[in-house]
């Protein structure tokens, strides 16, 4: 958010397809394969819906960076508002890359047992918010499969309205259910179901340290970093990048380094 330098913003699109590419197969850890055994297929479906939140999220992100860039054509065109235009599609490209990242390595149940007592609703709304994409890509996996098994063609974009009605129908019933779900374990009557909270490993600290150190070299960027933060379009000039800043964003890769285990997270 705080920079529209390729030179920045390219590297942190790199680390997250790493951290994706060497956590995504691997967010399901212990835990969740021994429920799987219980859950069925269900368990697994799950985790292949947050892996392929990855590809929707960058699909997404690519479409921002050819939206914002071809909007600019519309007005009047130089050379420093198309470069202007493109760096903040950029930018919203790899935000969305980022939340992409986080959405198919993080298990949002397994968060909201990490969250402290008195911040469970937020850390509620949370979770069920980063559930909705991998719960909408199994839902249309599963309606895929079953108009493929009807002989329903699902090819090209006229099939898309007989893809997201189901898709839709099957998301509200989800949201009926988990709202059962809730009102039996007693969400929001001041009774519920207590977990048994995760404890945090040595992955786990050196995570949230290193994504902490990187926010704050950022966010404390000045000139004797070198700064560079927002490009000069106008006049249209080379970006400057300082290594500092470049090392910053390529540590976020040191959690796909990482050894995976039941306590990362």
């Amino acid at each position: 958010m705080s920079t529209t330098n390729p030179f920045y913003l390219l590297p942190l699109a790199a680390v997250c397809y790493f951290v994706h590419a060497a956590r995504g197969a691997a967010s399901a850890g212990p835990q969740d394969k021994r429920g799987a055994a219980s859950a069925g297929p269900q368990n697994e479906r799950g985790a292949a819906g947050r892996a392929g939140s990855f590809k929707v999220f960058v699909l997404f992100g690519l479409v921002a960076l050819v939206t914002r860039t071809v909007l600019v054509f519309f007005g009047p065109v130089t050379p420093g508002s198309v470069v202007a235009a493109a760096l903040e599609g950029l930018r919203l490209a790899t935000m969305l890359a980022v939340f992409g990242t986080f959405n198919s390595v993080a298990d949002p149940f397994r968060l909201l047992k990490l969250s402290p007592r008195r911040f469970h609703e937020p850390a509620l709304a949370a979770a069920l918010a980063l559930s909705i994409a991998p719960r909408t890509i199994v839902a249309a996996g599963r309606v895929r499969e079953a108009q493929r098994l009807r002989g329903i063609d699902i090819s090209g974009w006229r099939a898309l309205p007989a893809l997201a009605v189901p898709v839709l129908a099957t998301g509200m019933e989800e949201a009926v259910t988990l709202a059962e779900s809730m009102d039996s374990r007693g969400h929001g009557r001041g009774r519920r179901s207590r977990y048994r909270p995760e404890r945090w490993g040595a992955a786990a600290w050196a995570t949230a340290a290193i994504g902490v150190a990187a926010a704050f070299a950022f966010v404390g960027a000045d000139g004797a970093l070198g700064g560079g933060l927002e490009v000069s379009t106008y006049p249209l000039v080379w970006p400057a990048a300082s290594p500092w800043l470049v090392g910053a964003a390529l540590s976020l890769a040191v959690p796909g380094l990482l050894p995976a285990g039941p306590n990362h997270v």
